[in-house]
């Protein structure tokens, strides 16, 4: 049985098992709260300009925030549980987000969304044959995010113009945020800190575009 308690060391910052032993990559998490309330602030001017309220966007916004919160959690606390904090609300964001993304963006139909989200796991299945959890320093795990982000940024793109410029720059910074993601342990003789915290700081601007842009792209468009 699991130790839910066991203290994990995952990161080049960590030295040990203290709270406050990773406070770079805790107090980055604010990226996320950023991007919730300035995606707060974007919706709401939506709304105050006679835009429909959408739960879907609000459930968005809340996983946002959630995400900033679990992944503190997990960088001061460091065990087992803390770490389904972290990668849970995570997955929970990237299902939804694809279901909300091809609700409004492809078709309204009840079945696209099961069918995104198949389509998301075996694109994730087929990518773990070539790259085990361990490649990239664990990154590997969001490679199939980075291809999806990517194509539904294209798609958006193709479809809306420069409506679609927030989905589209996600791709980008998602991949650079990777990168710096899979060095931090490579950097640790020269680098004490690590790179973990860029990856914070450029998500949480990932899922402010994402958000945005599909707000631009969709909801947006419909009331104007």
């Amino acid at each position: 049985m699991a130790d839910w308690s066991e203290p994990l060391d995952n990161y080049c910052e960590r030295t040990d098992a203290t709270f406050l032993s990773e406070p770079l990559n805790a107090v980055t998490n604010l990226a996320f709260i950023i991007a919730f309330v300035a995606g707060w602030y974007y919706y709401q001017n939506y709304r105050e300009k006679g835009g429909r309220k959408h739960w879907e966007f609000v459930l968005l916004l809340g996983l946002i925030c959630t995400i900033g919160v679990g992944s503190f959690l997990f960088h001061t606390f460091a065990t087992r549980w803390a770490l389904l904090t972290d990668s849970g609300p995570i997955t929970i964001f990237q299902f939804v987000y694809m279901g909300v993304f091809c609700w409004h963006m492809i078709m309204p139909r009840w079945w696209i969304v099961p069918v995104s989200w198949a389509a998301f796991v075996v694109v994730t299945i087929i990518l773990a044959i070539p790259f085990p959890a361990d490649y990239a320093n664990g990154s590997s795990g969001y490679f199939s995010s980075m291809f999806f982000i990517a194509l539904l940024g294209g798609y958006a793109y193709y479809r809306e113009g420069e409506r679609a410029y927030f989905v589209l720059a996600a791709a980008p910074l998602f991949a650079i945020s990777i990168f710096f993601r899979s060095i931090d342990e490579n950097i640790c003789d020269s680098f004490s800190l690590g790179t973990h915290f860029v990856w914070h700081t450029l998500n949480g601007g990932m899922l402010y575009c994402l958000f945005v842009g599909l707000m631009k792209s969709s909801i947006e468009k419909e009331s104007s």
